[in-house]
């Protein structure tokens, strides 16, 4: 990875919704993951990625994985930025819809048996 500035800024590790997680074994890295978001990306030159910016900025643009960690907790929803799946309603709707994948779909007011009544309490007339 490569700054607008000419230089080097470290190993892309790999991809994480919409930041480019670095490799923590780059020297620059300090030992750890940092992120970095892909808006900050300009393009690719043979599998170099160019960024938009000087190198020294894009260090400020950077995201650490305890700072990563700390948003995960306080907010539920932010690991769809990072690629995460939601995993449906939070708190009391979990309980009242089940767990992810429990629910049956049907169509509005559709009944299992002809025979039962509705969710209105009114009979098919048969």
């Amino acid at each position: 990875m490569i700054g607008s500035d000419g230089q080097p800024f470290g190993m892309v590790n790999h991809l994480e919704g919409e930041f480019i997680k670095l490799a923590k074994n780059d020297p620059a890295s300090g030992g750890v993951h940092r992120y970095l978001p892909l808006t900050t990306v300009a393009g690719l030159d043979g599998g170099v990625v160019r960024l938009s910016m000087p190198a020294e900025q894009a260090k400020q643009a950077c995201v650490s994985e305890e700072e990563m960690r700390q948003r995960l907790s306080l907010d539920p929803d932010a690991g769809t930025q990072l690629g995460q799946e939601p995993d449906g309603p939070h708190g009391s709707r979990a309980k009242a819809q089940g767990g992810k994948g429990e629910r049956e779909h049907r169509s509005a007011g559709a009944a299992s048996d002809p025979h039962r009544p509705t969710n209105y309490g009114i009979k098919n007339p048969r």
